[in-house]
């Protein structure tokens, strides 16, 4: 197990340089929304609340009252349901590829009357939990060849799920779960090999009607 990891879990703080890194990034990105939706002549200030920066301020707050919420709880229960989370996930994830109906050309949500789920961003922290229940396992090596499968297993069984439904955005993020693994243990090679696929991914997407030669970009 990471040593970092159980300094933190043996003293009972919360890790405060994730913390600060999560609220950095969620201010960059309030601050990026602000910046896109500018308009210089009809400009509202970032606190309305009709306004999209507005609204994401909005979110922040309740995501930020969530986890504080969420730190009440003992950890004990995340450990003893990561696993019943895991499978919940991804029963919702295969009911939603059969039964979601076709939205601005995916089939990532399911409609129960007024209200509308995504499954797969509910799955992004269930992933993240699981993997860390794993990872607090005594002992736990990562390179060990049954812990690999178990890990990458863990991550590509959503992940398939999620792009057979057209949510390659969602899928992106599932992907970047490779850098937690090598915090972990994984060999920054195998790290690199994960970030060019990615990059291919990203762009095979992007430039799917370019031609180079007589090969699309998605078959180079």
């Amino acid at each position: 197990m990471y040593r970092g990891t159980k300094e933190i879990q043996e003293k009972g703080r919360v890790d405060r340089f994730t913390a600060l890194m999560y609220l950095l990034f969620i201010v960059l990105g309030w601050l990026n929304i602000y910046a896109a939706s500018f308009d210089l002549e009809n400009a509202v200030s970032m606190f309305d609340l009709s306004g999209r920066a507005g609204m994401q301020l909005v979110w922040m707050g309740t995501s930020l009252l969530l986890a504080f919420a969420l730190l009440k709880i003992d950890t004990s229960f995340y450990e003893t349901y990561a696993f019943v989370a895991y499978i919940a996930g991804i029963a919702l994830l295969i009911i939603t590829l059969v039964v979601a109906p076709e939205i601005k050309g995916s089939r990532s949500w399911l409609v129960i009357g007024p209200v509308r789920l995504q499954p797969a961003e509910f799955m992004k922290f269930i992933i993240a939990l699981t993997l860390a229940k794993i990872f607090n396992v005594y002992n736990f090596r990562l390179m060990e060849r049954k812990n690999l499968i178990i890990v990458f297993s863990l991550i590509f069984l959503p992940l398939v799920l999620v792009i057979l439904q057209s949510e390659t955005g969602t899928a992106l993020v599932y992907l970047s779960l490779i850098f937690v693994l090598y915090r972990e243990g994984l060999p920054g090679g195998i790290l690199f090999m994960g970030v060019a696929a990615i990059l291919y991914f990203v762009l095979a997407i992007r430039f799917s009607d370019v031609q180079l030669g007589m090969l699309s970009v998605g078959e180079f």
